[in-house]
């Protein structure tokens, strides 16, 4: 199978950006190496908090 884009990670960045070019009709093929899509999107609440760069102040 051939494919217009492939998007390597599966974490927020690399799902909005297959569901992006997808949407525009593009064959898309996203690769993760880990077991599950979005995990980061289930550790930070639903995308209200970013617990992989800490703020120090």
């Amino acid at each position: 199978m051939k494919y217009d884009v492939i998007v390597i990670g599966g974490g927020p960045s690399g799902l909005m950006a297959a569901i992006a070019v997808g949407e525009q009709g593009a064959n898309v093929l996203l690769v993760e190496k880990g077991n599950k899509l979005g995990r980061k999107l289930a550790i930070s609440g639903g995308g209200r908090c970013n617990v992989t760069t800490p703020h120090i102040f």
